[in-house]
């Protein structure tokens, strides 16, 4: 009987996994990786929310950096122009494994307030940039990943390092000051 409920379980969590990233989004090695912090961060999947509703609209910054604990800002805006900012934080460094939630918070976003973030959205022009930019010779010190779900897209981008006015590090910096994630300038790389 308990084998019955231990394969019962094994095969329970084995359907619910979630996809993080379509196939091809990203480096196979990436996409395993960043798939374990978000999964860490307590994280739903952005790619499947747009399968699932055409009508939502999320944003998020997965932010890795190399010397700092990782951290996730989820925006999800509803039907009449407001949303929530999902702020979360692990142990552990960027360049290592996640060792668990830390921090966890959350702020409500009003219709100025979503707008303004939109507007920093279509400004940046997120749905169209290039995958990559122009190769750096700068070392990577962190990644930012940011995600996007509009009218049943969704969209991926990974900046290595990206430079203060590369447009996935101001939507990144947006969404921190937007969700209320306390970080100083020099943490900020």
């Amino acid at each position: 009987m308990i084998l019955r409920v231990a394969a019962f379980i094994l095969v329970a969590s084995s359907t619910v996994a979630q996809t993080f990233f379509p196939p091809d989004a990203l480096p196979d090695s990436s996409a395993i990786r960043y798939t374990r912090f978000l999964q860490a961060l307590h994280e739903p999947s952005l790619f499947e929310l747009a399968g699932r509703d055409p009508n939502a609209e999320a944003y998020r910054l997965l932010w890795l950096r190399d010397h700092d604990r990782p951290a996730s800002i989820r925006f999800v805006i509803n039907a009449r122009g407001r949303g929530w900012f999902y702020r979360h934080m692990t142990g552990g460094t960027g360049s290592t494994q996640p060792t668990g939630l830390r921090e966890s918070g959350m702020s409500w976003s009003w219709k100025s307030r979503t707008a303004s973030f939109l507007k920093t959205v279509d400004e940046t022009g997120f749905w169209s940039l290039p995958e990559s930019p122009a190769s750096s010779q700068s070392p990577c010190r962190s990644h930012w990943i940011v995600e996007g779900v509009r009218r049943g897209q969704y969209r991926v981008i990974d900046r290595c390092s990206p430079g203060a006015d590369d447009p996935i590090r101001v939507i990144g910096v947006r969404t921190m000051r937007l969700g209320n994630l306390r970080v100083h300038g020099r943490q900020i790389y």
